[in-house]
C-alpha cells in the first residue's frame, strides 16, 4: 500500500472530554503505525493556527468521525454540533473513504450518557450493530481494580474494543497481515483498551452522582458586553430555577432550563408578585455586580403570606468571556420556638411593635411620610414596593407569632379590653392597610411618568392616613406587650426539682 493511503480520523469531543478525547488519540496511535493511521484533533493544533479552517480541511479530509461524549458538559458549555453537521454535508461531495473500499463514517462514542442529539438519528453508522453506551456500574468507581476486573476486553460488544476492532477491518482490508502480526494486533489492542478504561475510572470517579437542592436557588447569567450602567441589566439576562417548587409564590416553575428575564417576569400573573421578584433580584444583582453585598439580604413572602422567605447571593462566577452568572438561595424563614411559650410570644410581639414604629411612625424611616414627599418620581416605585415588601414581612412576623389568637391578645390587653373593641380595632386596621395596598397598586402599574405624579401624590396622602390611624393602635399594643412582659420577669422563675433517682 502507498505511503500516503492512510486511514483518517478526527476526534470530536467537548471541552470538558479534552482529556479523554486526547487520550483516545494516543491509544489509537500505539495500536496502529502512524504510517496507516492520521489522527487530528483540536486539542493538538500548533498555537496561532486559524482553527476553523483547520477543522474545516481535516474534516473534509477525514474518513472516521469519532464522537467522545460523556455528558460531563459545563454552564457555560455544550456539545457542540458544528463537526457533525459539517462532516455530514462533507459526506455528500465525497461518500467514499480516499483509500479504503468503505463509506466515510461517523462513531460515537458515548460513555455514562445518552448518544449525543446530533448524532442520535444516526442509524447506518454503527459499529457492528447498535453502539449502546459503554455500562459502568457506579460503584465500581470507588476502587480502580474492582473496575478493571468488570471489564470483559474480549468481549465483543466492548464499545473500546469495538472502535479498535472497527479500525483494524477498514486498514486489514488494503493491506495483508501475518497470523504473528494480527496476533500481536489483537493483543496490544486489548492493552490499549485497558488503559482507556483507566482513563474512563479516572475521569469518571469524580463525576457528580446526584445533586441535590433541598432549598430553592435561582441562577441569573447576565450575557457578554451588558453594560453596568443600564438602568436595568436583567433586560436580557436568562433565569434558571432549582430545588422545589416555586408555585408558593404565585407563579409556576417554568418548564425551559433557561427562561429570559422578562419572558419570567410575563408569567407572574399578580403584578404585584412580579414587581416583588423584579425589584428583589435586581437589589441583589446591581449589588453582587457592585462588588458589594452590603445589602445582600431581601425579604419576600408567599403568595398567601403565610410563609417568609430570604433571599441572598451565595455565588457569582465571571467566565472570561465575559458572561456574569449569579447564583441566589431562596431559604425559608422559620419562626423558632424555645422556651416559654408565653414569653416567646411577646418577645416576637416586642420586635413587631418596635418594627412597625420604625417603618412609619419615625421621620427617619424610609418609609414615613416626609421621606416619600422628598423622594424624585424615577425613584418613587421603587420606595413603595420596598415598603410592601417589608409590610408584607412584618405581617407574616405577627402571624409567625401568633399575635391574632384570642389566648395571646388575652395575655397582651388582660381585661382592659371592652366589648366589641377588638373587632373595631381589627376593621380599622384592614381599612387603612387595604387603602395603603391598593394606592401601593395604583403606583406599581404607574406607566408614564405623568401618571407617577398624579399617584405619588395620592399616595403620599394615604400613608399619611395610614400612619395617622395607627400611631395611637401601635403605642398601646407595643406598651401592653412591655407590661405584660414585665410582670412576668418581676416575678422569679419557677424553680423546677430535680430529684435523684435510685
Amino acid at each position: 500500500m502507498a505511503e500516503s493511503a492512510r486511514l483518517s480520523i478526527f476526534i470530536s469531543y467537548s471541552t470538558e472530554d479534552e482529556v479523554f478525547a486526547t487520550k483516545i488519540g494516543e491509544e489509537l496511535r500505539r495500536a496502529f503505525n502512524p504510517a496507516v493511521l492520521k489522527i487530528a484533533l483540536a486539542a493538538e493544533f500548533s498555537l496561532g493556527t486559524a482553527w476553523r479552517e483547520q477543522i474545516e480541511d481535516d474534516l473534509d479530509s477525514a474518513d472516521v468521525l469519532i464522537i467522545i461524549a460523556t455528558g460531563q458538559q459545563k454552564l457555560s458549555h455544550s456539545f457542540t454540533g458544528f463537526e457533525v453537521g459539517y462532516f455530514k454535508n462533507s459526506r455528500k461531495n465525497k461518500k467514499k473513504m480516499q483509500h479504503f473500499n468503505f463509506d466515510r463514517l461517523i462513531l460515537p462514542i458515548p460513555i455514562f450518557t445518552k448518544t449525543p442529539d446530533p448524532v442520535a438519528d444516526i442509524q447506518s453508522l454503527q459499529i457492528d450493530g447498535p453502539l449502546s453506551p459503554l455500562t459502568i456500574d457506579p460503584s465500581a468507581l470507588k476502587d480502580l481494580d474492582r473496575f478493571i476486573q468488570k471489564i470483559d476486553f474480549k468481549a465483543k460488544k466492548n464499545p473500546l474494543i469495538k472502535l479498535f476492532t472497527r479500525i483494524q477491518s477498514i486498514i486489514k482490508s488494503a493491506i495483508d497481515f501475518s497470523a504473528e502480526e494480527l496476533e500481536a494486533f489483537d493483543s496490544e489492542i486489548v492493552e490499549c483498551s485497558r488503559r482507556l478504561h483507566t482513563t474512563v475510572f479516572n475521569e469518571l470517579k469524580n463525576r457528580v452522582s446526584t445533586d441535590t437542592f433541598p432549598e430553592r436557588k435561582i441562577v441569573l447569567r447576565i450575557p457578554v458586553n451588558e453594560r453596568r450602567t443600564s438602568g436595568d441589566p436583567l433586560s436580557n439576562a436568562t433565569i434558571e430555577f432549582f430545588g422545589r417548587s416555586f408555585e408558593v409564590f404565585g407563579f409556576g416553575t417554568p418548564p425551559s432550563e433557561q427562561l429570559s428575564w422578562p419572558a419570567f417576569l410575563s408569567t407572574i400573573e399578580v403584578q404585584k408578585v412580579a414587581m416583588g421578584w423584579n425589584d428583589a433580584i435586581l437589589t441583589l444583582v446591581t449589588e453582587a455586580r457592585g462588588g458589594q453585598f452590603d445589602d445582600n439580604r431581601q425579604s419576600i413572602t408567599s403568595i398567601d403570606q403565610n410563609h417568609a422567605y430570604r433571599m441572598f447571593v451565595g455565588r457569582r462566577i465571571q467566565y472570561l468571556s465575559g458572561l456574569d452568572e449569579i447564583h441566589i438561595y431562596i431559604v425559608e424563614i422559620k419562626a423558632r420556638k424555645s422556651g416559654d411559650p408565653t414569653t416567646s410570644m411577646l418577645l416576637k410581639a416586642i420586635s413587631v411593635g418596635l418594627r412597625y414604629r420604625f417603618m412609619f411612625l419615625e421621620d427617619a424611616s424610609e418609609f414615613s411620610p416626609r421621606q416619600f414627599h422628598v423622594t424624585l418620581v424615577d425613584d418613587f416605585r421603587a420606595r413603595v414596593m420596598r415598603l410592601v415588601q417589608e409590610l408584607d414581612f412584618l405581617l407574616w412576623e405577627s402571624q409567625s407569632a401568633g399575635l391574632g389568637e384570642p389566648e395571646n391578645i388575652l395575655k397582651i390587653y388582660g381585661q382592659t379590653l371592652g366589648p366589641g373593641e377588638v373587632d373595631a380595632q381589627s376593621d380599622a386596621w384592614e381599612e387603612v392597610k387595604s387603602k395603603l395596598y391598593a394606592a401601593a397598586k395604583e403606583v406599581i402599574a404607574a406607566d408614564t411618568k405623568d401618571v407617577m405624579v398624579s399617584k405619588k401624590g395620592k399616595f403620599i396622602s394615604v400613608l399619611e392616613e395610614f400612619c395617622a390611624k395607627t400611631v395611637v393602635m401601635n403605642r398601646e399594643f407595643t406598651a401592653k406587650v412591655i407590661a405584660a412582659l414585665q410582670d412576668i420577669v418581676s416575678n422569679p422563675p419557677r424553680q423546677v426539682s430535680l430529684r435523684r433517682v435510685v
